[in-house]
């Protein structure tokens, strides 16, 4: 399948992973793998693509656990069951003897996001064995480190730009907008402490201790805008134009939109000639 495949149906996904179907629906109903992002129905690829390395937590995650057999087989029958089951219980130990993402956030108390933002840190080192999973022996040396991840990463994952506007909104009273979130981050008034499904994610903690006055100020800059410049539509209105003569027109002149796709009103006012 092309890595460029724009998104994925439920059987696609699953042969992309090189699982069942049934086994990605019970992941999915377990938790284990997001639900679709794309009309709750498809996953994107940038969804798809952070799903790869999951998978042996997945299905170790999936498999039943072994009961005890009720009875001793006959002598010949469990040397044939020993023998092939014997590679199954030594990649059962070994995957015992390590952790993936999952179970050392578990093992440290951790959540999942966590243990990404402490390794985008430095704070948790990388995987240090041939399947990209924890050895036990370097599991061992994370315990005392989990006071100092907590400090640099925090209890809360962060916001994304609408509800850090929201957020920002109740405690300044001030009417803020997404866009004056993302403004303040152009001006790195804030910075992005992480990201959900590749969107900036901002801390409480930056928002709560970002001046009023450079809120105000993002909010002043972005009404100035508005009233100092007009939409594709407005624009083909002032001029009489169509939209579509006025778009072109605009590009051939070199003439492009700022924020919010909008044109200098004094530059359109410069077009009445053509």
């Amino acid at each position: 399948m092309s890595q460029n495949r724009a998104d994925f149906g439920p059987v696609q996904l699953a042969r992309w992973l090189g699982l069942e179907e049934s086994q990605l629906r019970r992941a999915q109903n377990r938790g284990l793998i997001p639900p679709p992002d794309i009309d709750d129905k498809r996953w994107s690829y940038a969804l798809a693509k952070t799903l790869p390395d999951r998978v042996e937590d997945i299905v170790a995650a999936l498999e039943p656990r072994q009961e005890p057999a009720a009875s001793a087989a006959p002598a010949a029958s469990a040397a044939d069951a020993g023998s092939r089951s014997a590679a199954p219980r030594a990649r059962g130990a070994q995957r015992r003897e390590t952790f993936g993402p999952v179970q050392l956030s578990r093992h440290l108390g951790l959540k999942t996001w966590q243990l990404q933002r402490a390794r985008e840190r430095g704070l948790v080192p990388e995987p240090d064995t041939e399947q990209k999973r924890w050895s036990k022996e370097l599991v061992e040396t994370l315990p005392d480190r989990v006071e100092e991840i907590l400090a640099a990463v925090g209890d809360h994952p962060g916001l994304g730009s609408e509800k850090a506007a929201e957020h920002l909104a109740q405690r300044t009273g001030l009417e803020v907008e997404r866009a004056d979130v993302q403004l303040l981050a152009e001006r790195s008034l804030l910075r992005p402490v992480g990201d959900f499904r590749g969107w900036p994610l901002y801390a409480l903690e930056d928002l709560d201790t970002l001046d009023p006055a450079d809120v105000t100020a993002a909010i002043s800059d972005r009404h100035a805008w508005i009233e100092a410049s007009l939409s594709s539509e407005e624009a083909a209105q002032l001029l009489g134009w169509s939209v579509g003569k006025f778009e072109v027109t605009a590009e051939r002149n070199g003439l492009t939109p700022g924020r919010f796709g909008r044109y200098a009103r004094s530059a359109v006012e410069g077009l009445s000639a053509q």
